[in-house]
Order: structure tokens, then sequence, then C-alpha cells
């Protein structure tokens, strides 16, 4: 059938609810922080409030509230210690802000390749990167489902390094009976207006390391000591180190304190919403849903679905196939998206010869350090797959019958591929 003979999508427009999803009790929680008149600084009580019941929630004893998720990053990198020229491995498939809190440190990102399963980073090629110079692992947490931790920690146990979780979208996520934060030597989750907790913007740094979290505190607050008090003139305002101002305001942690009391019934919902994708995607041959491995929990904050040639008998690129599948779902009124396009070591800023900003003159090029091939898994999961839903319209946010709808959605993609193949 052409695709001009199919008729109107049969999921309507509108049928699908944004993200976030703000009630009335979000708007008054926002209300009473802003007539409180207490706006910036530091230690506020919606700041503290909101430190507490994330570090309650995570089993981690510390957390610090930042402005953003790369900048709980940032903590991570300075409270593990590590000076500027030495490395950090991330994940070859991962937003930049992974790579980017490593490089603004002064440090060196070294992208190893994932999981082909999982999308995680991979024990095995972690490994393979451990250099001299090597002084942490980072473990993303890569569309909410936690990385293999006792994999990366045993490879961080033989080599003497730290192991950093960047759970910016695993809020809620458990691995082996503990939850994300828990797992590594500290952990950094993101409250962008994306995320399963909202703030609008936000980052929460978690750990159990007192020596951590102070090193954290100060690096949000221009390197003060804001804990110490200096009589009744108030904090102690020596600059102790390099610091930043990566407080966190409090009309965001107002919004992500009343956004935590439902995360519960979020994670149930998308948990909901991901069973029957899987389910009815698992039956259409050609169509891969994203396993979970029994010992962990996913907060499934992207659905990414691979698409199998071999099980069509498609005969041209990968890309050419996922590429007539979207076409077709959109068709059909369903949200999809690719996120991420290329492997991160293939951005134009990690191809030039030193990594820093770009300038006037850089143009798009510069030296090239990238070379197809080097990231296979990343690569090919990046040709052959796609998202469904997006940051706009999530999977958190829609009911049961749209996701049924979607697996029907997809049934007449793959039935309406063109042949021969």
């Amino acid at each position: 059938m052409s695709p001009l003979d199919a008729g109107p999508p049969p999921i309507a427009a509108g049928s699908h609810r944004p993200w976030p999803e703000i009630r009335p009790e979000d708007v008054r929680a926002v209300s009473a922080a802003v007539e409180k008149g207490l706006l910036s600084g530091a230690r506020l009580p919606a700041v503290v409030g909101l430190e507490k019941e994330w570090a309650r929630r995570c089993q981690a004893p510390h957390c610090v509230a930042t402005n953003s998720g790369t900048a709980a990053l940032h903590c991570a990198v300075v409270g593990c210690g590590i000076e500027p020229g030495e490395e950090v491995v991330v994940p070859a498939l991962t937003f930049s802000a992974s790579a980017f809190a490593v490089a603004q440190h002064g440090a060196v990102p070294v992208f190893a390749d994932v999981d082909p399963e999982t999308f995680t980073l991979d024990p095995a090629a972690a490994e393979a990167c451990v250099g001299p110079r090597t002084r942490a692992l980072m473990a993303v947490h890569l569309h909410g489902l936690p990385a293999d931790m006792d994999g990366l920690g045993a490879v961080a146990r033989r080599h003497g390094l730290r192991v950093i979780e960047d759970a910016a979208q695993a809020h809620g996520a458990a691995y082996r009976g503990r939850p994300a934060g828990s797992l590594g030597d500290c952990a950094a989750f993101s409250l962008n207006a994306t995320k399963g907790l909202v703030g609008g913007e936000g980052g929460l740094f978690v750990t159990a390391d007192p020596e951590m979290d102070r090193a954290a505190r100060r690096l949000c607050a221009f390197g003060e000591d804001l804990e110490r008090r200096v009589g009744p003139d108030g904090p102690d305002y020596r600059s102790h180190g390099l610091g930043w101002n990566y407080r966190c305001a409090p009309i965001a942690a107002a919004l992500a304190r009343s956004q935590l009391r439902r995360l519960d019934e979020v994670l149930a919902r998308t948990r909901a919403a991901a069973e029957i994708l899987t389910a009815g995607l698992g039956q259409i041959d050609g169509l891969v849903p994203p396993p979970v491995p029994g010992d962990r929990t996913c907060t499934w904050h992207k659905y990414r679905v691979r698409v199998d040639p071999e099980a069509l008998g498609w005969k041209g690129s990968p890309e050419d196939l996922r590429d007539r599948v979207m076409a077709e779902l959109r068709r059909q009124g369903v949200e999809v998206s690719r996120w991420q396009r290329t492997p991160l070591p293939a951005h134009p800023a990690f191809r030039r010869g030193g990594l820093r900003p770009w300038q006037p003159g850089d143009g798009e090029g510069g030296l090239s350090r990238w070379e197809p091939g080097r990231f296979p898994v990343t690569e090919a999961l990046l040709a052959g797959s796609f998202l469904l839903g997006s940051e706009r319209y999530p999977i958190c946010a829609q009911e049961p019958a749209l996701m049924h709808a979607y697996v029907e959605a997809a049934a007449t993609a793959i039935a309406r591929l063109p042949g021969p193949r």
C-alpha cells in the first residue's frame, strides 16, 4: 500500500500528553517559595529540604543540590580528586554533558564502547581504555537503565579507580536491590524539565563520602565553606579553592520537592507503558524492544527500538530501513525521535586538536581524531534504532491505550515496508 493511500493517521493529533506534568500542588509549592521572598542565597529551606529528601531516597548520607545535572557531574569529578590532565573513561553513547563535566575541569574524557544489549558502558571496553593516567570510570545509566555496576566495579578495583554514576536519566532505578545513586563512589542526577523528576533546571550530587560532600559544596559556592559561620556576621566568606556559582535556585527546589512526592506514581505509569510496548513489539518480526536484565529496574526515560534488517530480509542500509520505519510511524501519528545522532567522540567539539570553547574562525571542522568503526556497537546501534516518544511527549506521560496504538502502528509500519527488500 502506498503511504498516500493510507488514509488519515489512526492516532489523531492531540492524543499525546505533554511532559512535564504540572499539577496545582506544584504551582502552590512554587508560589509559596516565591512568597517567602528567599529567592537566592545559600542553604535556603527549600534547597536543604530537597537535599535531605533525595539523600534518603538514594540511601546516601550526603546530597548537594546544584543548578544543573552538568554541575552535579562536575562535583563528582572534583569530589573524586581528579586533576587536570588525568583521564576518565566515558561511554561513546551518552549526552555531551557526561564528557564535558570531565573536560571543563581540565581532565580528559577517554571514550569506550557500550554493551549491545543494555547500551551502557561495557566493562571490557572500559578496561581496554585504562592507562597510567586513568582515575575514574563514568557509569552512565543510559535511558534510565543502570550500567553493569558489578562489572565496572571489578575493573575499578583492579586498577584503583573511582566510579562515578551519571544517573541523570535514572531517578528511581535500581541495581540488585540498591537504588541508583548508591552504586558508585558518587552520583549525579538532573532535574531538567525532560527528566522523570522535574525542577525545570537543576541537579543533585550524592555520595557517602563526607570529603566528597565538602568538596562539592565548596565547588558550588565560590570555594567557600557556607556551613562555617563567624559570629553574628554570618558565613565565613573565605574561598578555599577555585569555585563556581552552582547553587540550586529555591524555586527549582520547591518544584522538585513537590514532584518527588509522586515520583513513584510516574515510575509505575512508565513501567506499565513500557510493558505494553515490550510485549507487543516483541511479537513483530524485525523489531527488537530494549531488554532489561533481571537484576535491575529501568525508569524508561527513553525507549529505544532496534530494527533488524536480517529478520526483514532487508538488503539496503540500516539507516534507510530505520528512516522508512520512522517515517511510516510518523504518518500514523506516533511520536518518534532519535536523540543522539552520532557517537559522542564524533562531535566536532571532541574532534578538534584541543578541547576548548568554539571561537569565531574555527569553522565546523578542525583536526579530526574520529574514524568510523572505532566504536562499532555504538555506531551500529545509532544507525539501526530509534526512540518511541520524544522529550516533549515521552512514554512516561502517556495512557495505556495510546501505547497499544503504538504497537498496532509498528506492526503496520513493518507490513508497509516496500519490497523487494
